[in-house]
C-alpha cells in the first residue's frame, strides 16, 4: 500500500492539487519541469494579494504553505519517463536535470554579476534578462540560484572554459561536476497531469506590428507589467520611457473563450490603475453567440470601448505615439485613433513536451493536441488509464477559477485510488485550502462499485 500521489506540473493547478491531497494525509509528489514552481503565477504566489481578481474568490497556494508541509515533495527541472501498474499500485519514473548549484547557496548575487551570459528572463515575458547562472524573480521555490546548462559557457563535455561563477561563489555552492540527470522512482497510488499551457510564439503576430515599438506588447507581456512583484512594481508602465499610459487599446486577433478571459481582466486591471482610456478591438465581424455576448457585457460594465474591424495596422509617429488604423465593421468606415500603447492578445497552446508526457503516461492526445479526457456532469478529469487523471489547462486553455475547480476535482478523485488505512489522522479534516472535498462522478460510481462487489463477497461467505 502507498500513501503517495503523483502530480505532473508544479503550476497553479498541480500545486493546488498537492495541496488538497496533502491536507487529507496523503503524500504528493510534484515533478516539475522548469526549474522553480509556480508557472506563470510564481511571482503573485510570494503575496496573497498580489493575484487581485484574477482567481475570482479563489485562495491561490502560497510558497510559505508549501515550503513548510512536510506531506509535499517537489522535483525540479524533472520529467515523467514512464508510468507502469494501476490505480493504487503505479511505479514511475522520474529523470531529474542537475541544477549546479546546491542548497548552500544563499543568493548573494555574486555569481549572476560575474556571469558573461545574457538572456531573456522567460518568468518576466522576456521583459528582463536573466543570466546563465540565475533565479527567475527575487523569491523562489525552491530558493537556491540554477544554472542553464545549454547557455552556459561550461556546456559539457567542454567544462571551465568561463568557471567565473566557482571563483565568485563565498559559500561553495557550485559544482559543475555533478552527474547531469539523476532518475528516481516513485511507488503511488494514483497520478495527476497538470503541465499548465504554453504561450503562442509572439513572432506570430508580427503583422498586427508586433516588435516594430517597445509599447506594441502582447498579452503576456502586460500581465507581466501587471503583476506584483514584478518588473514594474505592478505598474503598466511604457517600456519605451517607463511613463504612465493614458490610453491602452487591447487587440483580439480572434474571438475566443479564453482570449476575452485575458482582455476583460487586463481591461479591468488597467481602469483600476486609472488609465483614462481603455478600448477594445476584435480583428472579427460582430456576431451571435455566448463570446459575443460577454464583450457586450464587458463594454456595458466597464464603459469601455469594444470595436469589431480588419485591415488593423500600427505606426509610431516622431513623438512615440501609437497611430491605429483599421476599417471598422460597426461605423462602415475606416478609423484612424492614438493610444500610448498597444496590447495584441496571444492565445495558447498546449504546452512543451506534452507528446512525450502522453506516450509516458500511456494517455490519448486530443485533436487539439491537448490531453483527451473524458466529461461527467461537465467535469473532464478522468482519461483512458484507470487512476491517471487530468487538470487545468493540460486539457484546454481554461481561466484560473476553473483551472483550480479542476485540481479539486482531480485531487479528490485520486485521493479515492488510495487505501483510506494509509493516510493520516488528518484526512477527515477540510483540505488545506479550505474547500469542501467532493469526489469526482465517475471516481464515485466506480467506488460505489467496488463496494458492493465486497459486500456481496462477504455476505456469500459460511456464516455471513
Amino acid at each position: 500500500m502507498t500513501d503517495s500521489i503523483l502530480i505532473v506540473g508544479g503550476g497553479i493547478t498541480g500545486l493546488h492539487a498537492a495541496l488538497e491531497c496533502a491536507g487529507a494525509g496523503a503524500h504528493a509528489i510534484v515533478v516539475e519541469r522548469g526549474p522553480v514552481v509556480g508557472g506563470r503565477l510564481a511571482a503573485p504566489m510570494t503575496n496573497a494579494t498580489a493575484i487581485g481578481n484574477r482567481a475570482e474568490g479563489i485562495e491561490i497556494p502560497l510558497f510559505a504553505a508549501l515550503a513548510g508541509n512536510d506531506k509535499i515533495e517537489i522535483l525540479t527541472n524533472s520529467t515523467l519517463e514512464k508510468i507502469s501498474g494501476g490505480p493504487g499500485n503505479f511505479t514511475v519514473s522520474i529523470r531529474e536535470r542537475a541544477r549546479f548549484v546546491t542548497d548552500a547557496c544563499t543568493r548573494c548575487k555574486l555569481c549572476h554579476t560575474a556571469c558573461p551570459v545574457v538572456r531573456p528572463n522567460e518568468f518576466d515575458a522576456g521583459l528582463t534578462f536573466r543570466k546563465a547562472i540565475y533565479t527567475p524573480m527575487a523569491e523562489t521555490l525552491p530558493a537556491p540560484y540554477v544554472i542553464d546548462i545549454d547557455s552556459c559557457l561550461n556546456t559539457p563535455p567542454n567544462y571551465l572554459p568561463c568557471n567565473r561563477c566557482v571563483e565568485v561563489c563565498e559559500d561553495d555552492a557550485i559544482f559543475f561536476d555533478l552527474p547531469l540527470q539523476t532518475a528516481h522512482e516513485r511507488h503511488v497510488g494514483a497520478v495527476i497531469l497538470a503541465p499548465g499551457f504554453r504561450i503562442e510564439d509572439s513572432n506570430a503576430y508580427k503583422d498586427l506590428g508586433f516588435g516594430l515599438h517597445p509599447d506594441i506588447l502582447t498579452s503576456a507581456e502586460l500581465q507581466r507589467l501587471l503583476e506584483s512583484p514584478g518588473p514594474t512594481g505592478g505598474y503598466a508602465s511604457k517600456p519605451s520611457n517607463e511613463e504612465y499610459p493614458e490610453s491602452v487599446l487591447l487587440v483580439l486577433d480572434e474571438l475566443s473563450p479564453f482570449g476575452l478571459y485575458i482582455v476583460a481582466s487586463q481591461a479591468r486591471q488597467l481602469l483600476e490603475q486609472d488609465v483614462e482610456t481603455v478600448a477594445v478591438l476584435v480583428l472579427s465581424q460582430p456576431g451571435s453567440g455566448p463570446e459575443f455576448e460577454e464583450a457586450q457585457q464587458l463594454a456595458e460594465a466597464t464603459g469601455i470601448s469594444v470595436g469589431w474591424g480588419t485591415m488593423f495596422k500600427v505606426d509610431a509617429n516622431a513623438d512615440g505615439v501609437l497611430e491605429v488604423s483599421y476599417e471598422d465593421f460597426s461605423a462602415h468606415r475606416f478609423v484612424k485613433a492614438s493610444y500610448d500603447m498597444v496590447v495584441i492578445c496571444t492565445d495558447v497552446e498546449p504546452p512543451a513536451g506534452i507528446d512525450e508526457l502522453a506516450r509516458a503516461a500511456d494517455v490519448g492526445l486530443a485533436n487539439t493536441g491537448y490531453l483527451a479526457v473524458t466529461q461527467s456532469n461537465g467535469v473532464g478529469i478522468a482519461t483512458t488509464q484507470k487512476g491517471i487523471f487530468v487538470a487545468g489547462c493540460a486539457s484546454g486553455a481554461k481561466n484560473i477559477k476553473d483551472s483550480i475547480a479542476e485540481a479539486h476535482a482531480a485531487a479528490s478523485a485520486a485521493l479515492a485510488q488510495l487505501d483510506p488505512r494509509v493516510l493520516g489522522g488528518d484526512a477527515a479534516e477540510a483540505p488545506a485550502t479550505g474547500t469542501a472535498k467532493t469526489i469526482a462522478p465517475e471516481v464515485a460510481a466506480d467506488l460505489q462499485g467496488q463496494i458492493e462487489k465486497l459486500l456481496h463477497a462477504l455476505l456469500e461467505r459460511p456464516g455471513g
